[in-house]
């Protein structure tokens, strides 16, 4: 029997701390129920807040509950839409355990039962790839992803590679596969599966041609567009998204079901069927049904496990760093071992960056709100670095090398380095930009590079033009002293003090490092000295970064067809593993080109769709 909740019907407003912003709802009640949950931010439609909101909404309603499953891929932002409809029924004087004892009875669950060719698990780049690719060669296929709306790494990412797609051949830019291959065996140093990373490199134009076909554009941008500096003048190999990641994969998975295919948001896979050791299914939950899928043939596609705390300190060790996508937390990997699948830590790369951590950016912000972005700037030159003990630890000149710093950051104790720079650097970009500093963009004038990374613009003629602004650094930098973030002292032994480090290493690393400058030889590290900037005239600055851990790479045994292998090196029946759940492309380290691993994604994805739609309808 449903209980009486409050005394006091009517609408109620309330508010709650989401990921970026306050999230205020306005909760309609009377005497016995809530009636409805609106919101009152202007969300942007069907962006990931909007979409969260409306799935919290409903699940609050439908369970006449606040104890519901946060959205996954929005956590933070539904648990902002939680606290919000808990303020508001608060002001109602709403019987908290009356509730509860009502969605108690208003819970429910469902159960679905669906046969098809090919089930897909996790819609990504590689899963909706494919998903797109199988249902193209005539099989029937499910598709499912545990968000509500597309949030793969794939969705961040700024291009893959290819080596001889059409734009290249147009373009006279076609790329040698035995240099693309060297690239991957120098940086795995032969820990990779070589039939597999060969047949990648075969597929990789086909495949940005089909992915071009399909809606998701790509287009063909010069190597080191995007900031890295030591890429430029390299072959060509990025085929860069010029709408974003997010849109492009929207758009595969609309053509997905235009042909027929089934999508399934918000269906988390939990496990695989099997029958004497063949897979032929998997079950998957939802809010509050169960999906069961039985199928012929079964890709895992979930993103490897750099959301998963517990997973990354047992493989990667007590230092790794969170994900960049936290809802990739190793499910497809956990059900292709249980089911048979030979493990592959070993060849498991985390792909670092230098990044600030999520509670220095969240004490900056306090101080200045988003005005402490334009701090990372101050990382793209190659600037003295030193480690958490004072001590200058690699070559600065390679600093926007961005894979090969951050993995050299992520050897370090706390994986944490220091920017050191001087008040004569940051008069000059006062006086005349970055660009006075060092000039990243002007190869690009007057010829146009453009694509999406983050979803954000990388726009050389923009580039070009911030490159010249000039900027007051020194202000901000006075802003954020109180913050465990930026340092300053008027010697560099006080500011070894106020960082925390030893003096007399950071004495000792300043001076090795301006008389390299002074002297044109880095008898240490080997540095391009004409790059280098001295650390000469105080006041003296240190910008604390840390290694942010963007994902993992590999953990499942495969084969050039994407098949599962057991331990013995037999494929497990009916089940491929693509993407970042896959070992064999990488050693520990990434490889030192840019698209390697979207272009690993989509490529293994179709491969896999082809071969398990082809395989699936012989079968029949």
């Amino acid at each position: 029997m449903t209980q009486k909740i409050t005394t006091k019907p009517g609408k109620y407003t309330g508010s709650g701390q989401g990921k970026e912003s306050i999230i205020n709802v306005e909760v309609d009640v009377n005497e016995d129920k809530i009636n409805s949950v609106k919101a009152l931010n202007n969300f942007a439609p069907d962006s990931l807040a909007d979409n969260a909101f409306k799935k919290m909404a409903d699940k609050i309603v439908k369970n006449q509950s606040v104890d519901v499953d946060v959205v996954s891929g929005a956590s933070e932002t539904s648990r902002g839409i939680i606290a919000g409809v808990k303020d508001a029924l608060t002001k109602a004087d709403v019987d908290f355990a009356a509730l509860k004892e009502n969605g108690k009875q208003n819970a429910s669950s469902d159960k679905e039962v669906i046969d098809v060719d090919v089930a897909v698990v996790g819609a990504g780049s590689a899963g909706v790839a494919a998903a797109l690719a199988a249902q193209q060669k005539g099989a029937s296929v499910a598709l499912l992803e545990k968000t509500i709306s597309p949030l793969g790494a794939g969705t961040f990412a700024g291009g893959m590679f290819a080596a001889d797609s059409q734009q290249q051949k147009d373009s006279d830019q076609v790329v040698s596969k035995k240099w693309l291959y060297d690239e991957y065996m120098d940086a795995s140093q032969g820990y990779m599966n070589s039939i597999l990373v060969r047949r990648i490199i075969d597929e990789a134009g086909k495949t940005v041609d089909w992915l071009n076909e399909n809606g998701a554009i790509m287009k063909l941008v010069d190597a080191g567009t995007g900031g890295s500096y030591d890429h430029i003048g390299m072959p060509a190999t990025l085929h860069g998204y010029q709408e974003g990641g997010t849109k492009a994969i929207t758009k595969l998975i609309e053509k997905f079901k235009s042909i027929g295919g089934k999508m399934y948001f918000g269906f988390a896979a939990k496990k695989l069927l099997t029958d004497n050791g063949a897979v032929t299914g998997v079950v998957a939950q939802g809010d509050d049904s169960t999906l069961e899928v039985h199928a012929k043939k079964v890709i895992i596609a979930t993103g490897g496990f750099g959301g998963n705390p517990e997973m990354r300190k047992e493989y990667l060790g007590d230092v790794s760093t969170q994900g960049q996508v936290l809802q990739n937390t190793g499910d497809g990997l956990n059900m292709a071992w249980d089911a048979g699948t030979a493990h592959h830590i070993n060849g498991s790369t985390h792909y670092f960056w230098q990044t600030f951590s999520n509670e220095d950016i969240g004490a900056m912000a306090k101080i200045v709100g988003p005005g402490w972005m334009p701090l990372n700037a101050l990382a793209d030159f190659p600037n003295l670095r030193v480690n958490n003990r004072g001590q200058r630890y690699a070559s600065e000149t390679h600093a926007l090398d961005f894979a090969v710093h951050g993995a050299e950051l992520s050897e370090q104790p706390k994986q944490t380095e220091y920017v050191v720079l001087d008040q004569a650097m940051l008069d000059k970009i006062k006086e005349g930009g970055t660009v006075a500093i060092e000039d990243h963009y002007g190869k690009w004038k007057n010829h146009r590079e453009f694509y999406m990374e983050f979803n954000y613009p990388t726009d050389t003629e923009e580039n070009i033009k911030r490159e010249h602004e000039k900027t007051d650094f020194t202000a901000l930098l006075n802003q954020l002293e109180s913050t465990n973030v930026v340092f300053i002292g008027d010697t560099i032994e006080e500011l070894a003090n106020k960082m925390g480090v030893d003096s007399d290493n950071l004495q000792k690393s300043v001076a090795q490092y301006n008389n390299a400058k002074k002297t044109g030889e880095d008898d240490l590290f080997f540095s391009d000295t004409n790059r280098m900037i001295p650390v000469e005239n105080g006041p003296f600055y240190a910008v604390k970064f840390i290694a942010r851990n963007l994902g993992t790479l590999g953990g499942a045994t495969i084969d050039e067809k994407m098949h599962a292998l057991t331990p013995e090196g037999e494929p497990v029946p009916n089940l491929y593993v693509t993407g970042a759940d896959a070992s064999g492309m990488y050693g520990k380290a990434y490889v030192d080109f840019e698209g390697g691993t979207l272009g690993f994604a989509y490529v293994s994805g179709r491969l896999a769709g082809i071969d398990a739609a082809e395989t699936a309808k012989a079968s029949k």
